[in-house]
């Protein structure tokens, strides 16, 4: 019987005639099948012996932490898609099968038109081309999750440094400890539901993710929990179920919105740079939430690449194309996620300053009298009418030559659209009341920024109101009148979306401006009277936005500075 020398074995040097082969790692001993883990130029002998050496190191800088699970021992079953050919892919397993996927390729890419010329020679692609999730997302560190068969090509087991290999793991379990104690956690997704879904339904709670149990198993049934809860915990009704575990004891602390929403994106940022979830769709999902929140100066910065990250990989996944069947998402879904998408990236544009990265004319979506597009909830579809108009007002803020820029600007010209018209036409009056006045919150917005006052003061003095264009007085009065609505509003339970903090502080501008302008004593008493009412909304909003805090703080020095100039 010939004997078998395994690599790494050495012994006074004899047998080297003997049949050499790698040695399967224990898992896959255990389980008596074929191995490919740990192929690597180093000796299991040498990998042992660094292996030995990092568990020593982290464990005296982390002592006290759970066991970890080795980083090079996978769950999955290891499967090498070189092996795959025509012949033998349809006898694949189909959980197998499933977790390699063609990645998506526009209509004018060079592997697009390739394919279609094989479609119409009707040739097969080979297999092999076809990818594994993970290798369609791809954070550098998710390398150290994927199986060996699945890592990117010159990924090597050296790819990394020690020190990742080591911590990975150690932080991955941190991440996916930061939880709501469940029956909070319950009681915040309840919230979610009621006043955030109905207007931005990016969640899809009949996935598995959420049918199915919390597991770290399944790193997206925590990572999808806690962006809803860094969505909704900004609600004051969620105020009370704060709850987070401290670090020191374990123990579940109450932590003011700030404080917890800070804590979940920092934990988020972690889980999606290190590739906790490997779905496209469920990404998708989670950053889109990610950019509920704002967190200091450049925070406005990352809201603004969240969002573009969140429209990448919507791109990736195909979704501005007309779903076929069989596909893994159903129109109906699709056109429900990429509307919400849609009017997301409208509000960060505003919010944050940035062109638009979704156009209406480079997705595709059906006609407004498509039973697909009737089907959707009635605050989607007034919200995506509300978005539609605040792509066409946001035309006013491209960039463009100083001289114009300078410039009073008005593009309206149609006939401005009462709000309770719009309602109507989209079915909106069985909205729960928190979430019209959301909405009418965000057409006030739209409604103040529709018209671009001067950027430069002149010492010229105004034109007078006759020989003005029509379009801009009426635009001048939708203005002022717009920003006087939205302090009122402030009064009633509104659903916490981002552009909360940006309608109080546009407010406040045009409350101050009129303060610096007016010359009549009333005029200037009715001004002043709505800039401490911004201040006092702003005042109030401090303990749940960083931005509000900021812009009162800004506000109360003007007021000061303008009352100095008065006496």
């Amino acid at each position: 019987m010939k004997r078998i020398r395994f690599l790494g074995d050495y012994g006074d040097g004899s047998g080297s005639k003997r049949k050499q082969v790698k040695k399967a790692c224990d898992p896959c001993r255990r389980g008596k099948r074929k191995c490919s883990h740990g192929i690597s130029d180093e000796t299991p002998v040498q990998q042992e012996r660094v292996r030995h050496q990092v568990t020593m190191a982290v464990s005296d800088l982390l002592d006290g932490q759970l066991p970890v699970r080795p980083v090079d021992e996978q769950p999955l079953e290891s499967f090498d898609s070189r092996e795959i050919d025509n012949n033998n892919q349809q006898a694949l397993p189909s959980a197998l099968a499933s977790r390699f996927t063609a990645p998506f390729a526009g209509a004018s890419s060079a592997h697009s038109l390739f394919l279609s010329i094989c479609t119409a020679s009707g040739v097969e692609m080979d297999p092999t081309q076809q990818l594994p999730p993970s290798r369609i997302l791809r954070p550098s560190f998710q390398d150290m999750r994927a199986p060996p068969s699945e890592r990117r090509p010159g990924v090597a087991a050296g790819y990394l440094p020690m020190v990742v290999k080591a911590v990975l793991p150690y932080l991955e379990i941190e991440c996916l400890q930061i939880l709501p104690p469940q029956p909070d956690l319950d009681a915040i997704i309840e919230i979610y539901k009621q006043e955030i879904h109905p207007i931005l339904p990016i969640v899809d709670f009949s996935t598995q993710a959420f049918t199915g149990p919390i597991s770290q198993e399944n790193p997206a049934t925590i990572v999808l929990r806690q962006a809803i809860c860094l969505a909704a915990c900004k609600s004051p009704s969620a105020k009370q179920y704060l709850n987070l575990p401290e670090i020191e004891d374990g123990q579940f602390a109450l932590k003011t919105p700030r404080d917890f929403a800070d804590r979940l994106f920092g934990v988020l940022k972690i889980a999606q740079d290190i590739g906790l979830v490997d779905d496209r769709l469920e990404l998708v999902q989670v950053l889109a939430l990610m950019t509920f929140h704002s967190y200091g100066p450049d925070g406005d910065d990352e809201v603004a690449r969240l969002c573009g990250l969140a429209v990448h990989f919507a791109y990736s996944s195909g979704l501005h194309y007309s779903s076929r069947p069989g596909d893994v998402i159903s129109e109906a879904r699709r056109v429900e996620l990429l509307c919400s998408l849609f009017a997301l990236d409208k509000i960060v544009a505003m919010i944050t300053g940035r062109p638009t990265m979704i156009h209406i004319n480079e997705i595709y979506l059906p006609t407004q009298d498509d039973n697909i597009m009737r089907s959707l909830s009635p605050g989607l579809t007034l919200l995506f009418r509300l978005c539609k108009m605040l792509n066409r007002v946001l035309d006013l803020y491209q960039a463009g030559s100083p001289d114009e820029i300078a410039k009073e600007n008005c593009i309206w010209e149609a006939s401005w659209p009462e709000f309770e018209e719009l309602v109507k036409d989209c079915n909106a009056q069985i909205l729960h009341p928190s979430t019209q006045a959301c909405l009418e919150l965000l057409y006030n917005v739209i409604g103040v920024i529709s018209y671009r006052p001067a950027q430069i003061e002149t010492i010229e003095p105004r034109s007078s109101e006759s020989t003005l264009p029509l379009i801009m007085q009426s635009s001048r009065v939708r203005h002022k009148y717009c920003a006087q609505q939205i302090p009122f509003l402030f009064d009633l339970h509104i659903s916490k979306l981002p552009f909360i903090p940006y309608a109080a502080s546009l407010s406040l501008t045009v409350a101050l401006r009129s303060l610096r302008h007016t010359t009549l004593e009333t005029t200037r008493k009715s001004a002043r009277d709505d800039v401490e009412r911004s201040l006092r909304i702003l005042d109030e909003l401090a303990e749940t936005y960083w931005h509000a805090e900021q812009a009162s703080r800004v506000g109360r020095q003007l007021l000061q500075t303008y009352d100095g100039a008065a006496y």
